[in-house]
């Protein structure tokens, strides 16, 4: 017997609207975002070829639509972990990280992330500014219930401070949380990962890292974002430069690398 219900592993734009194309047919899904966010890596984009929209207004909507459709169960902060049966009864376990934050009782006011004195590199700029040990990705994050890394929390690292706990009127801190892992029966599974960006430190030829002004095409998308690190101001090393050189295919028909096949996208990008 065919189970009539799919699993989306992937919350970008190819994730969300497989995801809603599917519910809106009538049959349930599960979609699995590895992310405390669903949104992808579209969202961290200025414009979009070729209407030049910006992405916030092509992915929040979906998001929201996502988030309350009757159909879908949004699991983020979520990994698939193992698949046994076939195709048309699949069994799949997926790994619920805990956020050490009720997603019940928050009420996403961000008093929390305010609060909290601890910061590191944040993940959605690329590195190029900071967020706090508890945070959202960014402010338009779908579910916006932060999380704690614990990496970076004194609670965990030095068993101190708990400022998020003290400061939340919802009582929402829970520091108890573990992980959990959910079973699910599935007809159908669409894998809709998305892309990782090339590390730019595999060609030190060009400089990325050793010289301030060698960047990545996504950190221009996020230098260039209205909401990224230097709201929306092209600034490297603290100039507005007067030219720029585009290197493509970096990373790209490289053996040495171990990509030797072509992107696809860069040129038209």
């Amino acid at each position: 017997m065919m189970v009539d219900r799919a699993l989306i592993v992937g919350g970008g734009i190819a994730g969300m609207q497989a995801a809603l194309d599917i519910a809106n047919a009538g049959f349930k899904v599960t979609l699995v975002e590895r992310s405390p966010s669903i949104g992808g890596h579209m969202l961290q984009f200025y414009k979009v070829f070729p209407t030049l929209d910006c992405p916030q207004c092509i992915g929040t909507p979906k998001m929201v639509e996502v988030a309350s459709h009757p159909n879908i169960e949004l699991l983020t902060y979520s990994e698939l972990t193992k698949v046994s049966g076939e195709i048309g009864n699949f069994k799949v376990v997926i790994k619920k990280k805990p956020r050490y934050v009720d997603e019940e009782r928050c009420t996403g006011c961000g008093v929390c992330q305010e609060k909290c004195p601890w910061k590191a590199d944040s993940e959605w700029n690329l590195g190029l500014s900071q967020r706090k040990a508890i945070y959202t990705p960014f402010p338009q994050a779908v579910p916006n219930v932060p999380v704690i890394d614990r990496e970076h929390c004194a609670y965990f690292l030095k068993d101190t401070c708990r400022a998020c706990e003290r400061f939340c009127e919802a009582k929402a801190i829970d520091f108890s949380q573990e992980e959990k892992y959910l079973e699910r029966e599935v007809g159908a599974i669409v894998v809709a990962t998305g892309f990782d960006p090339f590390n730019a430190h595999l060609k030190p030829e060009y400089g990325y890292k050793i010289y301030h002004n060698v960047i990545t095409s996504l950190e221009l998308e996020r230098l260039c974002e209205a909401g990224g690190p230097t709201g929306g101001r092209l600034v490297v090393n603290g100039k507005e430069p007067q030219n720029v050189v585009f290197i493509q295919c970096v990373g790209s028909r490289d053996k040495a690398v171990g990509h030797e096949y072509c992107s696809r996208v860069c040129c038209m990008y």
